[in-house]
């Protein structure tokens, strides 16, 4: 009995690793790199996201957002006063010196909207 048991699971095992080809649907092997029938190199289908990967990609993507629109606006800022104040070289100068605080500022507003929500 102990074998009939044993042989009667290594079938259903065997047949557990088979699934359904997503482009042809013949049986291939759940770890097969490619069907043997159709030749697909994703024979379980594409890779679908879940939802706590896609929040956080968008949040990543929103974080980079920020961090270019800090960047920009500091460098304009810094632009505009040095061309009004100080003359072209100034506004290169203040320009700089706006990058330099605004990648910083971009930064910390992304870290904080990750620590307080």
């Amino acid at each position: 009995m102990n074998k009939r048991y044993g042989r009667d699971m290594k079938r259903s095992h065997a047949q557990k690793e088979l699934i359904d080809c997503h482009d042809c649907g013949a049986p291939v092997s759940f770890s097969a790199a490619a069907c043997p029938t159709c030749g697909s190199r994703e024979p379980t289908g594409p890779y679908v996201q879940s939802r706590a990967e896609r929040l956080r990609h968008r949040a990543e993507e929103k974080n980079d957002h920020t961090l270019l629109a800090m960047t920009v606006l500091c460098l304009g800022i810094g632009f505009s006063y040095g061309s009004l104040m100080v003359g072209p070289w100034g506004a290169v100068g203040y320009g700089l010196i706006g990058v330099i605080i605004g990648v910083p500022a971009g930064f910390i507003m992304n870290v904080s909207r990750r620590l307080f929500g």
